[in-house]
């Protein structure tokens, strides 16, 4: 079997869960519905609207989005 070539953030990843640094929700059932609610509102397209914005300032919007569950 081959293994598998990491990149760098992989790598941090794994790393990171190799120490113990990632910890269970408390509520997973809870936490997947939220969250899959979240995928569900992002991919919802009702509306069409065209604004001009520098990248960095959509991808800001976009983490923002992605925190509140807004698409």
């Amino acid at each position: 079997m081959k293994k598998a070539i990491l990149d760098d953030e992989e790598k941090d990843i794994l790393e990171s869960f190799e120490r113990g640094e990632w910890k269970p929700v408390k509520n997973q059932k809870r936490e997947i519905k939220k969250l899959s609610e979240y995928a569900r509102n992002t991919l919802l397209k009702d509306k069409r609207i065209n604004i001009r914005v520098s990248s960095r300032d959509l991808d800001q919007v976009q983490v923002i989005a992605a925190e509140e569950g807004i698409p």
